[in-house]
């Protein structure tokens, strides 16, 4: 059996819309890397609401994909956990019984959606791959997985990937090795993602996560580290002897208490709040700083940290999750000494006082990209899974 042949069943949890072009862009990125190795179909799941159809088919660019409408209960999330995942599991298997017959192997794009498909697998017989992305293991997993009907999950997938070393180390935290499990990286496009023309040599930093307002995460609207940025920079503004400019952005940061913060300081002149970017902006918003900052508390693997490093811009970085992946310090970048806003301070105070480090760190963070984190790898080595997936059966 040659890739092109293989029937390939991606599980999406969203999908880019008109008003929200943010939203599951990666599962689309995912779905474009995938469509020219193997046939592909992507089932998107949407909540069901009044007046959504619940099976929608869309012809793309190369694949279909169909959305399916859940119910859902939306309240007492942790308690109904297991009986939401029940609904997406029937009513599944009720839409589209038919594409789960001729699938060779299913990819569950994170692991929340690996869960209904482990049981379909039972229902079809199909080999199934569950792909983890960070806060399906980090926020989700890791507070039902002694629950008995988790029990002997693992056994059931017959294959798992990983977005980060760091992410696989987890897994097996928590249920221990499988047998069939492999690293890759989502990587990014570097012919989307490059540097400026011209770069200035004083530091322009920037920050993309913004302060969402994570409900069930342990840091809420810091996992980001957005607040943590505002505190070391307010300590840098009151200290500064010459411009330090800094562009906010990301969701939410624009909202009261970020413009409050803002007029606090010495020099509010010095900060741009930016608010929420859409996608085909980003590129474009890495080459207008230089200093990336990333003070996430939690991370799987941030894209934000690749998009920067294949923009040759200097990072500053928490060393969480699948940043130490990407940046080692000294060498290509900067990692925090602490997870908190002094070590924060530290770094930032650091580049101010040695512009001279920006340009030689981001030139070493490009070519790392290059070597390590190029996306165009991504569809090749998946395809390749899924016929080592099959050999073994």
């Amino acid at each position: 059996m040659n890739n092109a042949s293989l029937n390939v069943v991606y599980l999406a949890s969203g999908f880019p819309t008109p008003d929200n072009p943010s939203h599951g862009v990666f599962h689309q990125r995912a779905a474009n890397a995938l469509k020219d190795h193997v046939s592909l179909t992507v089932i998107q799941f949407r909540l069901f609401k009044p007046g959504r159809k619940l099976k929608e088919e869309i012809q793309e660019n190369g694949f279909k994909r169909i959305i399916l409408c859940i119910p859902y209960i939306p309240f007492m999330e942790s308690k109904l956990y297991y009986t939401n995942n029940r609904l997406f599991y029937f009513f599944s298997k009720l839409l589209a019984a038919a594409i789960f017959k001729k699938a060779d192997v299913v990819h569950a794009g994170d692991g929340n959606l690996a869960i209904p498909a482990a049981w379909l697998k039972k229902k079809f017989g199909f080999k199934l791959l569950a792909q983890f992305i960070g806060g399906d293991l980090n926020q989700d997993i890791i507070r039902f997985y002694k629950r008995s009907w988790m029990r002997n999950w693992k056994q059931k997938l017959d294959a798992v990937a990983f977005n980060s070393c760091s992410l696989e180390m987890k897994f097996q935290t928590l249920f221990g090795p499988h047998n069939n499990s492999r690293v890759i990286y989502r990587g990014v496009d570097t012919g989307v993602f490059f540097s400026a023309s011209t770069q200035t040599q004083k530091p322009v930093f920037y920050f993309l996560g913004g302060l969402p307002d994570y409900t069930t995460f342990t840091h809420g609207r810091n996992t980001k580290g957005g607040i943590n940025l505002m505190k070391a920079w307010s300590r840098i503004d009151a200290e500064a002897t010459t411009e330090a400019r800094l562009l906010f952005a990301g969701p939410d940061s624009d909202i009261e208490m970020v413009q409050t913060w803002k007029q606090s300081l010495l020099h509010p002149e010095w900060i741009e709040l930016v608010g929420k970017i859409a996608p085909s902006s980003i590129a474009g918003f890495h080459r207008s700083g230089n200093v990336a900052l990333i003070p996430s508390l939690e991370e799987g693997m941030p894209n934000v940290a690749m998009e920067a490093a294949a923009t040759a811009n200097c990072i500053i970085a928490n060393p969480v999750g699948g940043v130490p992946e990407v940046i080692v310090h000294g060498v290509n970048g900067l990692l925090c000494t602490t997870n908190d806003e002094e070590g924060l301070y530290q770094q930032l105070k650091h580049v101010i006082e040695n512009p001279a480090m920006i340009q030689s760190l981001g030139k070493a963070a490009r070519e790392t990209v290059e070597t390590k984190f190029n996306s165009k790898t991504f569809g090749i080595k998946y395809s390749g899974y899924y016929k080592d997936i099959l050999a073994k059966a």
